[in-house]
């Protein structure tokens, strides 16, 4: 078990650090400050998902390769919320939707150093950024903590702690992209993907929520392992619009791995537990391409998968969905563990 740290550049005159996290066995996992972003997770010494080798692309992209997504997770409609009869409006960078908090999202904040742990069986990392109030117009400052684990049983967990000033909603999440190929001139598509859902939210045109609906007798069913592209059928009207997968599926049991990805191709599994009921399927569909990898590969649709693990989305504004306003004082806690092992 060994943690280290090292300059990955600079950022509005401020340091940017890289910090390498090994359990000694199978996995290794680099994280940078800017954004408490995921750059590369080795498995087996396969690097499995897609990042950037520097700062620049990071900061220019707007990808989100590997970045913490905050303050809320996803998109919220019409840009503009409603708490305790007092409407806030919020960045509107995607159309009218606030998309994955904002311009101000927490993916573009330098999160400062916390504290490291690096014990017999784990090794841990402790990130913090404090949210001001009325950052991307979201009400009250909230102080956020992140901690990344890697243990000797080849698991990455990461965990969110939010506690806001005020009421606020608060949706955190992961947004790496996953390819386990060990070849990221291929895309996704052939990797079989397991999720435990029954039902998933239908969307509209602009990738909001219409309606809860069940998996069974659609392309949205991966009750059992199958190829992503096996019903990918683009003339479907949930995948018309967005070329492919990008939808919530509410999953039945999210701590007993519901999630379950794989590469025949190299035999890495990945295995995603949550405490949160949401997880987000997105294959890249959208992904700028030509943009210049970490080993000087292009980027090219459906090169990577995300699977976001979160509340469910726009759900402030949505009757037909649970809301995610956290209290004033009150602590926001997620935990997702991803666990990697050859089949």
């Amino acid at each position: 078990m060994k943690i280290r740290s090292r300059n990955f550049g600079y950022y509005n005159n401020k340091e940017i650090k890289e910090y390498i996290l090994y359990n000694g066995n199978n996995l290794e996992v680099k994280i940078i400050s800017l954004g408490a972003t995921i750059k590369e997770i080795h498995y087996r010494g396969l690097n499995t998902v897609l990042g950037f080798e520097n700062l620049e692309s990071y900061v220019d992209s707007r990808t989100y390769f590997g970045a913490l997504i905050g303050r809320v997770a996803g998109r919220i409609s019409k840009g503009e919320i409603l708490i305790d009869g007092k409407e806030y409006k919020l960045s509107q960078n995607e159309g009218t939707s606030c998309l994955h908090g904002g311009y101000d999202g927490y993916s573009f904040k330098i999160w400062e150093y916390v504290d490291s742990i690096v014990g017999e069986d784990s090794v841990s990392l402790e990130l913090s950024y404090a949210s001001p109030n009325l950052e991307s117009g979201f009400p009250g400052e909230v102080v956020n903590r992140v901690k990344y684990t890697v243990d000797k049983n080849d698991t990455l967990s990461i965990e969110y702690f939010a506690k806001p000033s005020m009421d606020s909603p608060i949706t955190i999440t992961n947004h790496s992209y996953f390819n386990l190929n060990g070849d990221f001139t291929k895309d996704i598509l052939d990797h079989t993907l397991m999720i435990d859902a029954e039902e998933y939210i239908e969307l509209d045109e602009k990738n909001l929520p219409i309606k809860v609906s069940k998996v069974e007798g659609t392309p949205f069913d991966f009750r059992s392992k199958k190829p992503i592209r096996k019903d990918m059928d683009l003339s479907h009207d949930q995948l018309r619009e967005s070329l492919g997968y990008d939808h919530p599926f509410i999953l039945n049991k999210p701590n007993e791995d519901p999630i379950i990805l794989t590469s025949h191709k190299t035999g890495i599994q990945l295995r995603i537990s949550t405490t949160e009921p949401v997880v987000i399927l997105y294959c890249s569909n959208n992904l700028k391409e030509g943009l210049t990898l970490l080993d000087g590969e292009k980027t090219i649709r459906y090169q990577g998968v995300c699977l976001e693990t979160q509340w469910y989305p726009d759900a402030i504004n949505q009757q037909f969905l649970p809301n995610n306003i956290i209290k004033a004082g009150e602590e926001y806690y997620s935990n997702s563990i991803y666990k990697f092992s050859q089949i």
